[in-house]
């Protein structure tokens, strides 16, 4: 019979990946480690989109502000000169100096602005992504060095007694 409880895979995988499985062997820094990967997984996946809807909104208002304002500037009646003859749409010859008003349609600046907007999010996501895992690795190898460190001080104190008699 088995003496102990039943639990999944994934659930076991995950407690001794955390930590969480009691191992006598575990240390405390192996045990921080884990919980501060938690930590950031958590604010990546929490502040992540937080972060990303603001910038990338800020970043749609800003576009659309702008192209507003371009609009505003460029936007004027202005006569146009002939300079060759051209069929106006076949009905009607036009003379070389003759005058005429002249159409033109802006592109959509709301497509634009939306562009803008989602490689905002996108970039702010990866920037945060990135930030992240520096600190994580730095972090790591804090406690990397801390834990040779540790090593290193108790080898100071058994490694005497282990090779006592030896050459």
């Amino acid at each position: 019979m088995n003496a102990r409880p039943s639990h999944p895979r994934g659930i076991t995988r995950l407690t001794r990946a955390l930590g969480l499985d009691r191992n006598p062997l575990r240390r405390a820094s192996h045990r921080a480690e884990a919980w501060i990967r938690v930590g950031l997984l958590a604010v990546f996946l929490i502040a992540g989109p937080m972060a990303a809807g603001a910038t990338g909104a800020w970043a749609y208002h800003a576009g659309i502000s702008g192209a507003r304002v371009q609009t505003a500037q460029t936007s004027h009646d202005a006569p146009a000169v002939v300079l060759h003859p051209v069929f106006a749409g076949g009905l009607a010859k036009a003379d070389a100096g003759s005058q005429g008003w002249l159409r033109a349609q802006s592109q959509d600046t709301a497509a634009s602005a939306r562009a803008g907007e989602v490689l905002a999010e996108v970039m702010t996501l990866a920037l945060m992504a990135l930030a992240l895992l520096a600190a994580l690795r730095l972090t790591t190898a804090f406690l990397t060095r801390r834990r040779l460190a540790a090593w290193e001080t108790a080898w100071s104190r058994v490694g005497p007694q282990w090779s006592r008699g030896r050459p």
